[in-house]
């Protein structure tokens, strides 16, 4: 069985990794990494058997529209993650042409992906020819998969999973492997307790509000926008949501079966006034008491107009609640105390504070999470920190740490 990365081994983004077994070539996400400007793995070989989706985020889904010039691959995914992908490829090829970027993919790929796609629920598997792969669930987001390859030696790549159960998803459920794919984004690092952080979110903005202050909460729209619509539900303020989340809630709302409670899922949404076009955005600033708005990182989407409209005054807050890659406006804002905003940069005088809302398993459920596999071999991937997991994973399991286009043998 020989593995090979073509991309997100030894950094966060731009994931894929080509399993080769049995004269079959299979391929586990293909991701792109939304820097300024965007980052993509190594182009993907013409004899791909089949594709395995874990989840739509870019970093894992990116490239798949590439795959429907393939001659024979399927993709393999969950019902959500089918749909949120259409979704989000559509929107990055928009902003590429916006940025002036180079465009990695046609709209006739986005469409003719749609013909590749077999989707099958959690706990289910593709089957076809000898091939058997489990899907199992991942956490982090709804519709995400880990992927369990019965062959030579079985092999679980997870994608990204999260250790404990959120508002949104349960916690993924450890499958045993032979072979352990595991990502490690937050190799090194523990998250504080969500209960905590989301209390401190809701005192934050009481405090915010009673100093005669908004409170803009830029986030991601798949995932982290509808964590905080949950976290604020019942709270008392008054929230409008801008964006793409719009559009994904209306997927969720679609697939019960992919939420950890759809029922609260739907009341969290339907308690929210949704902002239906551009001119209902200078209306949300009047009566929000919170914004929830695209994009998480700042560099797009409706955040800049909220935040060119809010910034100058102390009064006001943004509240971050995602990861600022290298490079991003909100990356910037945390180093640096400054945003761009239509090609000029600022200090903003409003409030500016961080939460932890990651959909990530810290390091030490992550190591909890490797053992309750029985796996003997670990890779590690999409992390920029794996010798610190490393080190922990070494007491139960050899550990390897490929780079990015090296091929290696099990």
């Amino acid at each position: 069985m020989e593995l090979q990365f073509l991309g997100g081994a030894s950094e966060i983004g731009s994931l894929g990794l080509l399993v080769r077994d049995q004269g079959r070539t299979l391929l586990f996400d293909y991701g792109m990494t939304p820097t300024d400007p965007p980052q993509y793995p190594r182009p993907v070989p013409l004899n791909v058997d089949a594709a395995f989706l874990s989840h739509a985020h870019l970093d894992h889904s990116g490239m798949m529209p590439l795959l429907s010039r393939l001659p024979r691959a399927q993709v393999v995914a969950t019902p959500v993650t089918a749909a949120v992908t259409d979704l989000l490829c559509k929107d990055s090829l928009k902003v590429a042409k916006m940025e002036g970027y180079l465009e990695p993919f046609t709209p006739d790929d986005i469409r003719s992906l749609h013909s590749r796609f077999e989707t099958h629920p959690l706990r289910g598997a593709y089957r076809r020819h000898g091939l058997e792969v489990e899907l199992h669930g991942a956490g982090h987001i709804p519709g995400a998969a880990m992927y369990l390859y019965r062959g030579a030696k079985d092999v679980l790549f997870t994608g990204d999973i999260s250790g404990l159960p959120s508002r949104l998803v349960g916690a993924a459920q450890p499958a045993e492997c032979d072979v352990l794919a595991m990502e490690s984004t937050y190799a090194g690092r523990e998250h504080p307790d969500r209960k905590l952080t989301e209390d401190r979110l809701r005192q934050r903005i009481e405090e915010t509000l009673s100093d005669g202050g908004k409170v803009l909460i830029p986030a991601f729209a798949v995932g982290r926008a509808q964590e905080v619509l949950l976290a604020l539900h019942h709270a008392g303020f008054e929230v409008w949501l801008d964006g793409m989340a719009r559009k994904v809630n209306d997927i969720y709302r679609a697939a019960p079966e992919a939420l950890r409670d759809a029922k609260r899922f739907h009341h969290a949404a339907d308690a929210v006034h949704a902002v239906e076009h551009q001119g209902q955005r200078r209306h949300a600033l009047r009566e929000a008491d919170v914004i929830v708005t695209t994009g998480g990182m700042l560099d797009g989407g409706p955040v800049l107009y909220y935040l060119s409209e809010m910034y100058r005054d102390p009064h006001h807050a943004i509240f971050l609640t995602g990861y600022q890659v290298e490079g991003s406006n909100g990356r910037q804002l945390v180093e640096q105390g400054t945003v761009t905003i239509d090609e000029v940069t600022v200090r903003p005088a409003c409030q500016v504070e961080s939460f932890d809302f990651s959909s990530h398993a810290g390091h030490t459920e992550l190591v909890d999470f490797a053992r309750k596999t029985g796996a003997k071999e670990i890779l590690l991937m999409h992390g920029d920190r794996r010798e610190d997991l490393a080190r922990s994973l070494r007491e139960f399991a050899e550990v390897r740490q490929p780079e990015n286009g090296e091929k290696f043998t099990l």
